[in-house]
């Protein structure tokens, strides 16, 4: 019987034994994980620091680079200059003048004032017409 005893005394010194070193193994890895997680968690915030960073940035160049357009719109409208053409007054000056219309040939003159009217550029001869004030007569 004694040794019965003996026996289940070193089963049980054994499965204490084994109980300690299970449960300092689980701390130690619970430790270690935990250790790993927060690692990894520090990692993301930092990843999202830097993108969100990068989209401040871009945000930033495409904010100036919007001013700079906006300036240069003003720049642009600032130099508009609004420019009356008689083109309709020397045209009907050019009637009057020269009877080859009465054939319905253009003349090259017409040719020229009609070109540059539907351009948008200064007529030629319209210095001679017109008035001072830079406008059309009113009944052009």
């Amino acid at each position: 019987m004694l040794r019965v005893y003996a026996a289940l005394a070193i089963v049980a010194v054994l499965a204490g034994l084994y109980g300690i070193a299970y449960t300092k193994g689980h701390k130690a890895g619970a430790a270690a994980e935990v250790a790993k997680c927060q690692s990894q968690q520090l990692q993301d915030a930092q990843d999202a620091s830097r993108a969100l960073e990068a989209l401040q940035q871009q945000l930033r160049e495409r904010e100036a680079q919007w001013v700079q357009q906006q300036q240069e719109a003003a720049d642009a409208v600032a130099q508009v200059r609004v420019e009356y053409l008689p083109g309709k007054t020397v045209v009907k000056r050019e009637i009057v003048r020269e009877p080859v219309y009465r054939t319905c040939v253009v003349s090259p003159g017409m040719r020229d004032t009609l070109n540059a009217a539907l351009a948008g550029r200064p007529v030629p001869g319209a210095a001679e017409v017109g008035t001072d004030s830079g406008r059309l007569p009113a009944d052009a």
